[in-house]
């Protein structure tokens, strides 16, 4: 999560379409979040970009989760200044199926190497 980090204080340029910017950082969190969820047996991963935001779906094991990164622009000025503000971290939850967005409840994990072992207190085998 070295590069998504980097990317994160950089800060993004505000745009009322896809920047370059954005498009870079969606492409680098893809690689690396999904590399992390590899490492707790995740399948079937789903990435969806949106306007400055990203979110999808993932399954471990038997249960299925949708995961949402807010809007990342100012995301920059947070992570410097309050960096255990939910409004900086990666929301997830478990959810029935890959169409349901409500699902269970909000949980948040710091961006970060080995992030998806914190959002996990196990690992499947």
């Amino acid at each position: 999560m070295k590069n998504t980090i980097k990317l994160l204080i950089l800060g993004f340029e505000s745009s009322s379409g896809l920047t370059e910017q954005f498009k870079k950082f969606y492409t680098t969190f893809k690689r690396e979040f999904k590399k992390e969820l590899l490492t707790i047996g995740a399948t079937d991963i789903v990435f969806s970009r949106g306007h400055f935001y990203v979110s999808g779906f993932y399954t471990v094991g038997v249960s299925r989760y949708y995961f949402s990164l807010p809007d990342v622009r100012g995301m920059e000025y947070g992570l410097k200044n309050n960096p255990d503000s939910c409004m900086n971290k990666l929301m997830y939850r478990t959810v029935k199926d890959y169409r349901d967005y409500t699902g269970g409840m909000n949980k948040y994990a710091r961006i970060e190497h080995g992030m998806a072992d914190n959002m996990f207190s196990f690992k499947l085998i």
